[in-house]
């Protein structure tokens, strides 16, 4: 049994019953048990009759008192009226960051009030009022929600139309011998012009074109210069060879690598003289259909080589059948691993003293790249590396225009997609 605030005793199902209609019980009970006269059944019906009224009235008051109980216990209901309802002012929110503070701090607020509400119907129900705070993340670990700038969207729009316009350049930098420094092949790198003249380098505008989903057709033009430009090497009577950088997003993409080997089949007069430089990630996820497209252009005679390498650990005999033949790695992670008592830059690789013979048994040609002060020369001379790469040789050089002759024209965005698919 509970009591309202009225002080009003509330008794539920069963109990409720026999409380009202107990005395309309014992009224049509009576004449079983006690004799009646005959002018007293009248009376007797009456009192019968009222008795059943007044069960009746009890009913409806216990269910009136029981029905303000509820509402008392559910918030937002009548009896709950009387809590004041707080208003959050609107606020012109900088960021993600100060919107959640400002939810959190709003949150905070009303669980005071419903804490001051709970207070006036007593501790039973405080029960009912007492909510857990609500949790917000960490605006500092939920990702940027930050829309670009007017500066940044128009730079990309930019480099769009550059990319669309087909303003894309080649420059040379040739990898020399060790000690002689002799040219032996060049390595072409990208550059985009924008309309205006400013000339852009990959890490400027690569990330942009990958956001486009554009990285493939960017990577099949500068195959295609490379193509022309080792067939002007041919003509001319030169060995050299020219690498190629593709990107890791393109060599992901399905049908890519399968696409190179419909361009040089195209030529065939430039067999081996291309040289397809991979990322370092990209040789350590290669799946099913990538080695197999890999076999396919090894089968041409196209050779390949590891770029990109953010450590020095490699597997020379796994590498050299994909057909990897040249291995770039950067110059000043040798050296300071070379500085060590064990020869090792970090964790279970080879001694870097072994790196050159141990490639070299393979078929694999080391070369160290990014070789950028004098001094470190003379270090890779007694690492036995027998390739560079680097400014302290020689700067890129633009390739002159005239040689890529007549080129295919640019892919258009309706033709790309179907240039991706694989005959069969």
């Amino acid at each position: 049994m509970v009591t309202t605030n009225n002080k009003i005793p509330v008794s539920r199902d069963r109990k409720a019953t026999l409380f009202a209609f107990a005395p309309a019980v014992l009224t049509a009970a009576a004449p079983t048990y006690l004799p009646i006269d005959a002018g007293l059944v009248m009376p007797l019906l009456g009192l019968l009759s009222l008795t059943v009224v007044f069960g009746l009235a009890v009913l409806w008051r216990q269910s009136e008192a029981g029905r303000q109980i509820l509402s008392a216990q559910l918030p937002g209901t009548a009896a709950n009226q009387a809590t004041p309802l707080i208003l959050r002012k609107p606020v012109r929110a900088e960021g993600p960051a100060s919107l959640l503070r400002d939810l959190a701090r709003t949150a905070g607020e009303q669980d005071g009030v419903g804490t001051g509400a709970s207070t006036v119907f007593g501790p039973r129900l405080a029960l009912v009022h007492q909510v857990p705070p609500a949790r917000f993340p960490e605006p500092s670990l939920l990702p940027s929600m930050r829309r670009p700038s007017a500066e940044e969207a128009g730079c990309v729009r930019l480099v769009l139309q550059a990319f669309e316009a087909d303003r894309i350049e080649l420059h040379l930098q040739p990898i020399v011998s060790l000690p002689h420094t002799k040219i032996r092949f060049y390595e072409a790198l990208a550059r985009l012009r924008l309309a205006d003249g400013t000339l852009l380098g990959p890490s400027e505008f690569l990330h942009i074109l990958e956001c486009a989903g554009r990285a493939s057709a960017f990577d099949r033009r500068i195959v295609t210069r490379a193509m022309a430009l080792a067939r002007h090497l041919v003509e001319r009577g030169s060995e050299a060879i020219v690498g190629v950088n593709l990107t890791a997003q393109s060599i992901a993409e399905p049908g890519f690598l399968w696409s190179l080997a419909g361009l040089i089949d195209a030529d065939p007069d430039i067999l081996g003289k291309i040289v397809l430089e991979l990322p370092q990630h990209s040789w350590r996820h290669l799946d099913a259909d990538h080695r197999a497209a890999l076999a396919a252009l090894r089968e041409r005679g196209v050779p390949f080589s590891l770029d990109r390498a953010a450590d020095l650990r490699f597997d020379a005999e796994a590498l050299a059948d994909l057909g990897l033949r040249f291995m770039k790695l950067p110059a000043d992670l040798m050296i300071e691993a070379a500085e060590r008592a064990d020869g090792r830059y970090a964790g279970p690789e080879l001694d870097v003293r072994d790196f050159a013979s141990t490639l070299r048994r393979q078929g694999i040609r080391l070369i160290a790249e990014r070789v950028d002060r004098d001094e470190m020369v003379p270090a890779l001379c007694d690492l036995g590396v027998p390739l560079a790469q680097g400014f302290v040789f020689a700067a890129p050089r633009p390739v002159r225009p005239e040689i890529f002759g007549e080129l295919p024209q640019p892919f258009s965005l309706d033709e790309e997609p179907m240039r991706l698919r694989r005959a069969g």
